[in-house]
């Protein structure tokens, strides 16, 4: 699944703030859990919507979302060598 344009958003945005490697680690361990979490992501939708976060939680709703932007965020970490 080639990642949508919000997924390469929340990689740019994880880049920036300068926390790829542990935000990588986290998605790995949790990855067995990545459908119980994105549920968690959507009970937190109408929470945060209108505010920053949004953009952070909506497109973890997905499930397919999960995997997608760990192994976007492991092949840019890669890159960097």
């Amino acid at each position: 699944m080639e990642p949508s344009p919000p997924l390469h958003q929340l990689a740019d945005q994880i880049e920036h703030a300068g926390v790829s490697v542990p935000v990588a680690i986290v998605l790995q361990i949790i990855a067995p859990l990545d459908v119980i979490c994105s549920q968690g992501a959507q009970a937190l939708l109408p929470l945060v919507r209108g505010t920053r976060w949004a953009g952070v939680v909506e497109p973890l709703t997905i499930p397919e979302h999960w995997p997608a932007l760990r192994d976007l965020l492991l092949a840019r970490l890669q890159e960097r060598g």
